[in-house]
């Protein structure tokens, strides 16, 4: 497990992917939830994550459906393999339900702990606190 946060308190990075109103909207909300589950989100553009340093877990939120976003979270992958091998790293769709697009491809040899597909759930409250339990249980 990573020892990060204040206080004992175990850090998150939602890392965006996208700046369209539904993923920012779904990222504000995934950062109250984890907030309100006792963890310290830092909300951060998937661009400007240079590091994953100090933090437990990842979310990545984006509109898949979106060649931006899909090319920014591919970025991200790709930037931060090495580490995310050792980190939870959740990836959320925040484009309405049926938009059928598939989530950006990790690095070859990437296994994900998790891998959750929340198109249509605009906010992502139903399994945050879920996530809280997962990232501190590692």
């Amino acid at each position: 497990m990573v020892e990060a946060g204040v206080r004992g308190r175990f850090t998150v990075m939602v890392a965006l992917a996208g700046a369209d109103r539904r993923s920012l909207d779904t990222a504000a909300a995934i950062g109250t939830e984890l907030a309100g589950q006792g963890l310290r989100p830092l909300l951060v553009r998937a661009g400007d994550a240079h590091t994953l340093a100090g933090v437990a877990g990842v979310v990545l939120v984006g509109a898949w459906g979106r060649p931006w976003a899909r090319l920014a979270a591919s970025r991200f992958l790709h930037r931060h393999a090495t580490v995310l091998r050792v980190r939870p790293l959740w990836m959320v769709d925040a484009a309405p339900a049926g938009d059928g697009h598939p989530h950006p491809v990790p690095a070859p040899d990437l296994e994900l702990p998790v891998r959750l597909h929340t198109a249509g759930t605009h906010g992502g409250r139903e399994w945050a606190a879920g996530l809280a339990a997962a990232a501190v249980s590692r």
